[in-house]
């Protein structure tokens, strides 16, 4: 039994209306029998071991629902300890047993539901139902499972699902994928369908607190003859959240029309078809999430993906690359854990995501079986979302490519006004930026000081210099609030507030 945090997991989830089956899920994933429809939902991985089993069932006579049964395998019980589940206001829950031990009905192991006094399932009304179940024992439940189910005044109602495992396919990422902060991106497949189409299939992991509301994935080449099957995908496959498609510009749009859940480490899955002649797998796919107040980006290429389903890494042990917008610019930074004759980092830059331009280089560390960090500003004036990537280079001209990134940069650095950041300031430093002041171009001073007037940091700017870091760790400064100004050699002064937490 494991100690999970049990209000995260919501085991119950009481739903008045009935989920109908969603196009495109198999054949025998709902069972009416008497008065009574039976309905798998899907399965979704918890955590690393665990699994979560979701049904519905609703009651369509005027007779109260007395209690319902799920198989489990001989000898098991749901991954849960039983007092969580005797908290519960609809239900009682019988976990594990067989026969009549405990008040339990079936003559198989089983995890029973039994109404409470106050629960009356009727009259067209559905519940779901959802358990915990380790991967052990949601794999020896084999392809056939049996529910049953009983309301008042009847016999009891058994029903055997007999492609379980087909209802009920695990919600997972592809071992083939690209992971970055906000998200994780993985190739699904790409399958000739043998009728001048090739179909590909994108999973997208948002982990971002907000529901996913846009996807975009741009097809390169922008060929004609893209089709999404439906509003819902269609019966190509059963998505989890419901979209309106388009595509146009070589971009298909997925416009979430019911996207509540779609956060947190949510998955989707995204299927298309290409006309087979214009398909080229040598090429990048550019795929987006976005959820209005965050968002992440990739490149994917088909073809970089290895037998074991990883994406070809750099010859250096690259821990991650990441970027963010800030008043300077588009600051990125990346780790390695170890490298091998690593010359040097290209920073490229693209505003389309295919054609990069390289804008900068960083010094590698040659050979090192330690930790390296490094960062790039790009100091661009270009506003919109931008990509990058870095091309890294062994001493013998040796090259490959990293992951490619995405930013959104919503206004470029120069604006005539200086910033500081991140303030509060809480860390070992703070930038100041001076981009568009004058002072980048013709020098100046930047002065912090205390609230009476102490000039507890001085800093002579030289021409081309559009940024300061200040060593806020190595001043010993006490918490509190500052005065950073900025002294032009004009004689103009700008000054901003400094809270140091």
């Amino acid at each position: 039994m494991k100690p999970y945090i049990f209000s995260f997991l919501m085991i119950f989830l009481a739903m008045q209306t009935a989920l109908a089956q969603e196009d495109g899920q198999p054949s025998g994933c709902s069972i009416t029998d008497g008065c009574l429809t039976y309905q798998i939902n899907g399965a979704t991985r918890y955590d690393s071991d665990t699994y979560i089993v979701n049904y519905t069932l609703t009651v369509n006579c005027d007779t109260r629902l007395e209690y319902v049964a799920f198989e489990l395998p001989a000898g098991a019980e749901a991954d849960q300890p039983s007092s969580f589940f005797a908290a519960q206001p609809d239900f009682t829950v019988q976990d594990g047993q067989r026969g009549n031990k405990n008040g339990l009905n079936t003559d198989f192991n089983a995890i029973q539901f039994t109404a409470k006094q106050q629960t009356d399932i009727s009259n067209g009304a559905s519940y779901t139902f959802e358990y915990p179940i380790s991967i052990e024992d949601y794999n020896a439940l084999g392809s056939a499972l049996r529910v049953q189910a009983k309301v008042a005044g009847s016999e009891p109602s058994l029903v055997t699902f007999t492609n379980f495992t087909d209802c009920a396919p695990i919600n997972q990422m592809p071992a083939c994928r690209i992971e970055i902060d906000n998200a994780v991106f993985g190739l699904t497949g790409v399958t000739d369908n043998g009728d001048g189409t090739t179909q590909v299939s994108f999973a997208i992991q948002n982990n971002l607190p907000d529901n996913a509301e846009v996807i975009t994935i741009e097809v390169p080449g922008a060929p004609e003859g893209v089709t999404v099957n439906g509003a819902n995908n269609g019966g190509v496959y059963t998505s989890n959240y419901q979209y309106k498609t388009t595509y146009e510009g070589g971009v298909i749009t997925f416009d979430a029309q019911n996207n509540n859940g779609y956060a947190n480490g949510a998955i989707d899955y995204f299927v298309f078809n290409i006309p087979t002649a214009s398909y080229n797998p040598e090429a990048n796919f550019m795929l987006s999430l976005d959820t209005g107040t965050g968002f992440a980006a990739t490149s994917f290429n088909p073809t970089t993906c290895s037998e074991d389903g990883d994406i070809t890494p750099l010859p250096v042990e690259l821990l991650s690359f990441k970027g963010k917008a800030t008043p300077s610019g588009v600051n990125l930074e990346w780790e390695t854990a170890s490298e091998i004759n690593n010359d040097r980092f290209e920073v490229e830059r693209s505003q389309d995501g295919r054609n990069f331009q390289k804008i900068g280089t960083v010094d590698g560390a040659g050979s090192s079986s330690v930790s390296h960090n490094y960062s790039y500003l790009d100091y661009v004036a270009i506003t919109g979302i931008l990509y990058y990537r870095l091309r890294q280079v062994d001493f013998d001209g040796t090259d490959s490519y990293s992951k490619t990134i995405a930013i959104k940069l919503k206004a470029g650095p120069g604006s005539g006004k200086f910033a500081v950041y991140p303030n509060p300031a809480n860390g070992t430093k703070v930038t100041v930026s001076v981009a568009g002041t004058g002072a980048d171009t013709n020098g100046g001073i930047i002065q912090v000081t205390d609230m009476s007037g102490r000039v507890v940091f001085n800093y002579k700017l030289t021409a081309g210099n559009p940024l300061v870091e200040v060593p806020v760790q190595d001043m010993n400064l006490a918490k509190g609030m500052y005065v950073v100004n900025l002294l032009q050699t004009s004689g103009d002064k700008q000054t901003q507030k400094l809270v140091i937490h």
